[in-house]
């Protein structure tokens, strides 16, 4: 008579093994993501910084469902020492992830902070451009004593050099300089117009995304401390800040179970 209850056993077994290499690959395809898309590296950069926060935020989900994969393989299966080797393990990098997530929070709004007065600065100096190219253009006109003195002041500054027109050195040299002066004033109004910083829904979108990630980092953070455990601890890391939130609130810590 075929025995039923070992193949029911073995399909039991299977299935805990399944899911915890199941796991392990979910553990591996999210660190392939993360460390391809943070190639190269560029930990100064700001840019890279708010690239770097979004990606592990947008794939955490993976590296979550890995981890709890890994303790559904154990709970179904909890007489493989290798599988049990394998969840200390991760239990043991998870207090690394926990911190990492934590991190995420001050990195990201360093790296808006840092975005936005990199667009005011930029901004700043394209002002201080135009305005010395401004007055140098309005110098060379003021002190002009002819239209052809004007004309050889022109040719001697940096950079773009305006051009009087043929039918301009012909005119009064004062008509002429009131009629370039406008001129040069309203090329400068339309000029610091279009220097403009940060567009408001650059900013609201960046301040969005302050929010959402240090959200999701919090809420990782807390996932992966239910199951982060010190070598030879008894009680997981959100359990032991638990114990001790209570301690310094003055209550009696509630009993907790030891972790599996």
């Amino acid at each position: 008579m075929p025995d039923y209850s070992a193949s029911r056993e073995d399909h039991i077994a299977s299935f805990g093994r399944l899911f915890a290499w199941s796991g392990g690959g979910l553990l591996l395809v999210f660190l392939g993501f993360v460390l391809v898309d943070s190639l190269p590296l560029q930990l100064l950069n700001p840019a890279w910084q708010l690239r770097f926060t979004n990606r592990m935020i947008n794939t955490s989900l993976l590296a979550l469902l890995g981890f709890l994969l890994l303790h559904l393989g154990l709970y179904i299966e909890p007489a493989n020492g290798f599988l049990r080797a394998q969840l200390a393990t991760a239990r043991q990098w998870a207090i690394v992830v926990v911190f990492a997530f934590l991190l995420l929070v001050p990195l990201q709004g360093v790296a808006t902070w840092r975005v936005l007065s990199q667009a005011q600065g930029t901004q700043a100096m394209q002002r201080n451009v135009l305005g010395e190219r401004v007055t140098m253009i309005r110098q060379a006109i003021e002190a002009a004593t002819s239209p052809e003195d004007l004309q050889a002041r022109f040719s001697r500054l940096q950079g773009p050099r305006p051009q009087l027109p043929a039918a301009a050195l012909s005119l009064p040299l004062g008509e002429l300089k009131r009629s370039l002066l406008d001129e040069l004033q309203r090329t400068e109004t339309r000029a610091t117009g279009r220097i403009g910083g940060p567009a408001p829904t650059d900013v609201w979108a960046l301040g969005q995304g302050v929010a959402r990630v240090s959200i999701a980092a919090l809420g990782f953070a807390v996932a992966f401390a239910a199951g982060a455990q010190r070598p030879g601890a008894s009680l997981t890391l959100l359990q032991q800040i638990s114990r001790r939130v209570e301690i310094l609130l003055g209550r009696r810590p509630k009993p907790n179970r030891r972790a599996p």
